[in-house]
């Protein structure tokens, strides 16, 4: 059945509630003025309009009609409607309800991503309800065209934004990344998120009880002299606010409605805090500090979107944070690790001196002398044999000198008796040797069972022996040591206890710096093989070192 013809005054209306804050451009306002013409002169409507509904602002709206239409009647009827338009309750559900229409529909419409569907109102005026239904089945394609626009718009723009802190982001990555300076990077990071959000940005870093602050850069991108202000919050209690972001690992967002409970009321006043973000700098499950930005009374708060760009920025600079403080590490090892090798090189060729001057200055000397005096024992002799007895007995003597002599230095080379026995017996036969040439009395405690380990946990654990005891010998003054040695399933542990002077305080801070090379090669001997050291002194009350060596009773590698 056709429709009968439809009065000259067939008028279509759409609208569409948008965001308070969307802002058209000129693309879209020419875009959706031509699709306005279109309806009145493809789809035959006498008047058409498009109105995007802004809660609490004035409508933005498009409209079109038949130019056979006069001025006069024209200018007449939209001012009504613009009149009407703008006494629009946006709290309704159904805007257009307000001018009765003859036909009317929604069509859904995403305007935001995340938000719930919203709507789009379809109506037709001034004409009966056949015309009507027959109109608004053609407006259905158009509207829905509109609403595509319309998203499309909304979706670019909201892209734009992305894209912007994004690179925004990138940008933050990139320049902290670049430095290994951890002050000046928290300073980039403070600068660029000040920038970023228009907002004051403040890096504050924790005591280790995670109690109180400490401010290490700020910046504000309307308030130049922040960093000095800050100063008087140095080793201040932390806020509740940051209790809360530590305490959850995440973000708080604080407004000016529940800004009392989370700032002390005098911080408020002096720093004229309104809206805040404060978002955790964490290490692990250890808060290292927390990232502040804020705005003044006044400007726009921040939403959870922000909220976790904050976030992701502090998350980057924990991490930059990290590995700087890993880097500075590794470049403290190699330094320690060269100081090492030019002790190792340097003992070595000293003892390589050493065992050649033994050998030149006593055993070779003494050979050479054995040999001459062996050269007048002959045939040719005018001496009988038996002359010459005492002489031999003389030469044997002295030869027995030269081979004990042969074996101290062997067994200073490397003592055959580890090799041979094990690492009680060798550090037994240590001790004894060191007591009787020094003035120091050594107790062991070593157990009564002589147990055999992997040939490099007992050789480390030799050489570590000797090394504790020649420092205590050179440095601690002490007249007794205690050498306790034990070992179950899964380690063994050696500790070596004087009563000497005990470490300096500046000694002890070398030692955990690395630069004290005798107490760090103990270190790094036991590192080797992933044990672990420890070194308790306090000044004269003595030292004591424990060595652990994890340990599987099924290795067998002699």
């Amino acid at each position: 059945m056709q429709p009968r013809t439809k009065p000259l005054t067939t008028e279509l209306i759409v609208a569409c509630q948008v965001s308070p804050s969307f802002q058209t451009t000129k693309k879209l306002e020419e875009t959706l003025a031509e699709i306005i013409k279109t309806s009145v002169h493809s789809f035959e409507f006498q008047r058409a309009a498009l109105v995007l509904v802004r809660n609490g602002r004035l409508p933005v709206w498009w409209y079109a009609e038949n130019e056979s239409n006069s001025p006069q009647n024209k200018n007449a009827y939209w001012a009504d409607l613009e009149t009407n338009l703008n006494k629009l309750d946006t709290s309704q559900e159904k805007l257009l309800e307000t001018f009765n229409p003859v036909a009317y529909t929604t069509l859904p419409v995403i305007l935001q991503a995340g938000d719930p569907l919203g709507t789009m109102e379809v109506g037709i005026f001034n004409t009966d309800s056949h015309t009507a239904d027959y109109m608004l089945a053609k407006a259905l394609s158009l509207g829905r065209h509109m609403a595509d626009i319309i998203q499309e718009s909304i979706f670019e723009t909201h892209k734009d934004t992305e894209y912007r802190k994004l690179a925004a982001c990138l940008e933050v990555i990139s320049t902290i990344s670049s430095t290994l300076d951890t002050r000046q990077m928290l300073h980039v990071v403070a600068q660029l998120t000040a920038d970023l959000f228009f907002a004051r940005t403040c890096i504050y870093m924790l005591d280790k009880s995670e109690k109180t602050i400490r401010p290490i850069a700020a910046v504000g991108s309307y308030d130049i002299n922040l960093k000095d202000k800050l100063k008087v919050l140095t080793n201040y209690p932390i806020f509740p606010a940051m209790g809360a972001a530590i305490k959850n690992k995440r973000p708080v967002i604080v407004t000016p409605q529940n800004i009392k409970k989370y700032i002390p009321q005098r911080i408020i006043k002096d720093f004229n805090y309104s809206w805040m973000i404060m978002a955790p700098i964490m290490k692990k499950d250890k808060a290292l500090g927390i990232m502040q930005v804020d705005r003044p009374y006044g400007l726009k708060g921040f939403d959870h979107e922000e909220a976790e760009i904050i976030s992701a920025i502090a998350r980057v600079t924990a991490i930059t944070m990290e590995n700087a403080k890993l880097i500075d590490v590794l470049g403290r090892k190699e330094l320690l690790l060269h100081k090492l090798v030019n002790k190792i090189i340097t003992a070595q060729e000293d003892e390589k001196k050493r065992f050649a001057l033994d050998l030149h200055d006593g055993i070779i000397q003494s050979l050479i002398g054995i040999w001459y005096r062996l050269q007048r024992i002959t045939r040719s002799s005018n001496k009988a044999p038996e002359e010459w007895y005492e002489e031999i007995s003389d030469l044997t003597a002295v030869l027995g000198e030269q081979i004990e002599d042969t074996r101290h230095i062997i067994y200073d080379l490397r003592p055959v008796i580890l090799d041979n026995y094990g690492l009680v017996p060798a550090i037994e036969s240590y001790s004894k040797k060191i007591q009787e040439q020094h003035n120091l009395i050594i107790q062991l405690a070593l157990g009564k069972e002589n147990v055999r380990f992997p040939s490099k946990i007992e050789i480390t654990l030799y050489r570590i022996y000797q090394e504790v005891i020649t420092n205590v010998i050179k440095h601690s003054g002490a007249t007794k040591v205690r050498v306790e040695f034990s070992f179950n399933e899964s380690e063994v542990i050696l500790s070596i206890i004087d009563n000497g002077s005990g470490l300096s305080n500046i000694t002890q801070q070398q030692c955990q710096t690395g630069k004290h090379l005798g107490l760090a090669s103990i270190r790094e001997r036991t590192l080797l093989l992933n044990g672990t050291s420890k070194i308790d002194s306090k000044p004269g009350k003595g030292t004591r070192v424990q060595v652990v060596i994890p340990y599987e009773k099924n290795m067998s590698n002699y």
